[in-house]
C-alpha cells in the first residue's frame, strides 16, 4: 500500500508538470488524485461488521435513564452519523465514534482490532462540551457518564490512554490544536476526573436477567495517558 501512494504520487506530479501553464488540466490532475486517495483511504479504514457488533453485545441490556434497552440499540443510537469519525491507534486498534443527530449529549463509541472484530464498546451521556473554554467547571453534569464495556479485561488497558484523551476531547468540543495553541486546554481536560466505568459483559448478572449490574464492574486500571486530545477532529 505504501508503495502504491508511492508510485500515484509521482505519476500525480508528473500529470501536473504536464499540464503546464493549464489550469483545467491542473484542476483535472488534482481531482483524479484526491479520488484515488479516497479510494485508497477506504481501503484501509477496518470495516465496521454488523455480525461482530451482535456477537459483542449478545443479548445485554443497559438501563438507559428510566428504561431499559438492548446494549447493541444504545450504541447505534449514538453513531447516527455518516461518516463515523475515526482514529487509528499505536496499538493496531482503531477508535470509531458518533453521536445522535440534533443531540450531542449522546455519544457511542467502539474499538476494532485490524480484523474488525469488537474490542471495546462505550456509551457516554452530557459529557459534550462538559469544559467551556477549556476551564475547568465547578462540576461536571451529574448524570455525565462514560461505561466501557469490554470481554477480554485485556482490552481495558491497551485502549484506555485513547479512551482517556477522547473523553477529555468531547469535554472541549473536540478539533482542538495540542500541542500548540489549545495546549493549555488540552491539559485541563487530561487532569480532569472523568466518569467512566468498565463493565465485563460475560460477568454472570442474575438475579436481575440481562441487565447490566454493578458487580459487573471492572478496577480502571493505572496507565499512562500519552494520548492527545489533539487526535480528535470531527
Amino acid at each position: 500500500m505504501c508503495r502504491q501512494l508511492v508510485n500515484g504520487h509521482k505519476a500525480y506530479q508528473v500529470a501536473l508538470r504536464q499540464c503546464g501553464a493549464n489550469g483545467n488540466c491542473a484542476l483535472q490532475v488534482m481531482r483524479n488524485w484526491s479520488w484515488d486517495l479516497a479510494q485508497i483511504e477506504k481501503s484501509l479504514r477496518v470495516p465496521i461488521k454488523m455480525s461482530s457488533l451482535q456477537q459483542f453485545a449478545g443479548k445485554t441490556y443497559i438501563q438507559d435513564g428510566s428504561k431499559t434497552v438492548p446494549l447493541l440499540e444504545r450504541l447505534k443510537q449514538g453513531m447516527d452519523l455518516f461518516p463515523l469519525p475515526r482514529l487509528a491507534l499505536k496499538n493496531g486498534n482503531e477508535l470509531i465514534w458518533g453521536f445522535q443527530p440534533h443531540n450531542a449529549q449522546v455519544q457511542s463509541l467502539i474499538i476494532l482490532n485490524h480484523q474488525g472484530d469488537v474490542q471495546v464498546m462505550g456509551l457516554v451521556d452530557n459529557l459534550y462540551l462538559g469544559m467551556s473554554g477549556g476551564q475547568s467547571p465547578a462540576g461536571l453534569d451529574p448524570e455525565a457518564r462514560l461505561s466501557l464495556l469490554i470481554r477480554n479485561p485485556a482490552a481495558l488497558s491497551e485502549n484506555l490512554p485513547a479512551i482517556h484523551a477522547w473523553a477529555a476531547a468531547s469535554l472541549l468540543g473536540f478539533n482542538q490544536t495540542c500541542p500548540g495553541k489549545d495546549q493549555q486546554a488540552c491539559q485541563a481536560g487530561m487532569a480532569q476526573t472523568l466518569p467512566i466505568k468498565a463493565y465485563n459483559l460475560n460477568c454472570k448478572v442474575k438475579p436481575q436477567g440481562n441487565i447490566l449490574v454493578d458487580h459487573c464492574t471492572l478496577p480502571l486500571p493505572s496507565v499512562k495517558n500519552d494520548v492527545s486530545p489533539g487526535l480528535f477532529w470531527q
